[in-house]
């Protein structure tokens, strides 16, 4: 279709003009669209969280919240099919509380046409148009890719401390963790290509409040913050200029509150977080878990709507989520292993 070629030579434009700017305010942003299908189904309030095999990316430190090998992948078709989207990560605990993952993110738009002329784009030409007006009457000169890749070693570890709040034969137990990404972005758009190394950083808190009021009905309340890019991660491309795109750093704030449901032998959660790139936004997320196998969400972005759900089988977690945006809403399916 016409509409659909027109969508692809204007991405490609789009991205390469982005490419060849002096100054980039959205360097590196295909890592802005978050990864796993519960988080972003929960609204991407996740910092507080952070414990499954996508956490490397919004808090390192929650990953040292596993306790056994855990793979995870997710693949989506993103924007009407234009994009393809997907993660692989795979963590594992060693010793002195800590756990070790590396993952894989990757954003490309695939079979972009490039036309030798371009000015058939400047008007409608009906000799260069077929009759029913579905595309140009000659194919493209060739086809090229603008693949977005980001490769993730996170390292963290989890302290549990019994705090003396100074009451009678009372200690408080916490769980305190904190993790450092180390990560290498890699971004080829046709025959040029850039690349650049940077480092996340985490931390959090997790206590519970049944613990605290002596009450099996409380549940656990978790603090999260991270910072993303903390040295502005540069990246350089293979330009004659040497032209460097800056990540500029950002920070997550956020909570969360896990209230148990025990007379259907379930449980709520509760998120909300803040983030502050570019103009900032605040993201809210909910969601009801019964038995420990299934799960509904639900969450709220900088106004748009999420839902998701989500199947714990044995070993195996399967999770669902949808996104609402202006550039087409996406459907994002992952699977988890834990051994």
């Amino acid at each position: 279709m016409m509409i659909r070629w027109i969508k692809y030579i204007g991405i490609s434009l789009l991205l390469f003009s982005g490419s060849q700017a002096q100054e980039t305010k959205y360097g590196g942003a295909f890592l802005e669209l978050g990864i796993g299908p519960r988080p972003l189904a929960l609204g991407s309030a996740y910092v507080a969280l952070a414990d499954d095999g996508s956490g490397f990316y919004w808090n390192p430190a929650g990953t040292a919240f596993l306790n056994s090998l855990n793979v995870a992948m997710m693949y989506a078709n993103l924007f009407n099919s234009l994009e393809n989207h997907g993660y692989v990560s795979v963590a594992m605990p060693i010793f002195g509380n800590a756990v070790v993952s590396a993952s894989w993110i990757r954003l490309a738009v695939e079979d972009i046409p490039e036309y030798y002329d371009p000015d058939l784009l400047k008007e409608r030409d009906e000799r260069y148009l077929d009759p029913e007006g579905s595309g140009l009457k000659d194919g493209p000169s060739r086809n090229f890719t603008f693949a977005n890749n980001a490769y993730f070693i996170t390292f963290s570890r989890i302290h549990h401390w019994k705090a003396d709040l100074g009451w009678q034969y009372f200690e408080l137990p916490i769980d305190f963790a904190y993790g450092l990404n180390f990560k290498m972005i890699d971004i080829g758009l046709d025959n040029k290509s850039g690349s650049g190394l940077g480092v996340d950083a985490g931390v959090r808190f997790a206590t519970g409040l049944n613990d605290l009021f002596a009450d099996e009905n409380f549940g656990l309340l978790s603090l999260g913050v991270s910072m993303q890019d903390i040295f502005k991660t540069a990246i350089t491309w293979d330009t004659y200029s040497k032209q460097k795109d800056r990540i500029e750093s950002a920070w997550r704030f956020g909570f969360a509150y896990n209230q148990p449901l025990l007379f259907i032998d379930s449980e709520i959660l509760f998120a909300y977080d803040i983030y502050t790139k570019y103009e900032g936004s605040w993201h809210l997320g909910s969601e009801f878990v019964y038995n420990k196998l299934m799960a509904l969400r639900f969450g709220f972005y900088d106004g748009n709507f999420t839902t998701g759900a989500g199947i714990s089988y044995w070993k195996l977690n399967v999770d669902y989520a949808y996104q609402s945006h202006d550039l087409g809403n996406s459907h994002r399916v992952g699977i988890a292993f834990h051994f």
